[in-house]
């Protein structure tokens, strides 16, 4: 008696959700070319200044989220932290026409870019050895809000007394989150 096993493989699927429709839309993220950061400055803005020497640094890789039609979705900064302790989001931000802080829930053109450039993080920490650790800040009390009640992240001190709230998704809390990115194909 011979027995077929059939075996499922999974991979990394990136994508966000077609704020009109609610569907997915596949996505590639992709290291940032100097032509994605120029076109942060361009009209419209983005509210971060992604040639700064913060978002610049030697030890940061910067990552693009594109359409499959090469739009600009959002950008990400990871760093790796503490011999390879964990990863750092330094940074993540969607376009103009996405944002949040800049556009009405209505008028947003994709919704899920921060939770897909989380995911990208732990997939960076995974593939760089630091098993799927990610510290990240909020910038804002609503931000905060949204990392402890959507992705369980847990509170850590911060770098420096005074500074932003930092977050932590480690273990079960990283897998919820990585795990939504995850598609199965069958391998036959």
């Amino acid at each position: 008696m011979i027995i077929q096993k059939q075996v499922h493989e999974m991979f990394f699927y990136p994508f966000v959700i077609d704020a009109q429709t609610g569907k997915q839309v596949s996505v590639n993220v992709v290291p940032a070319a100097q032509a994605d950061i120029a076109a942060t400055i361009d009209d419209p803005k983005w509210q971060t200044d992604w040639n700064s020497e913060y978002l610049t640094a030697p030890s940061v890789e910067r990552f693009a989220v594109k359409s499959l039609d090469n739009e600009l979705i959002g950008l990400g900064a990871y760093q790796i932290r503490d011999r390879k302790a964990y990863v750092f989001i330094v940074y993540m931000e969607s376009a103009p026409h996405s944002n949040p802080t800049m556009q009405k829930q209505e008028d947003r053109k994709y919704y899920g870019i921060g939770a897909l450039l989380i995911a990208y993080g732990i997939k960076y920490s995974i593939d760089h050895g630091c098993r799927g650790d990610v510290v990240f800040e909020a910038k804002t009390e609503e931000l905060a809000a949204h990392y402890e009640s959507d992705f369980r992240a847990v509170r850590i001190p911060s770098e420096f007394s005074g500074g932003p709230k930092r977050y932590m998704l480690a273990d079960e809390a990283a897998w919820a989150v990585f795990s939504r990115f995850l598609k199965e194909e069958n391998d036959e």
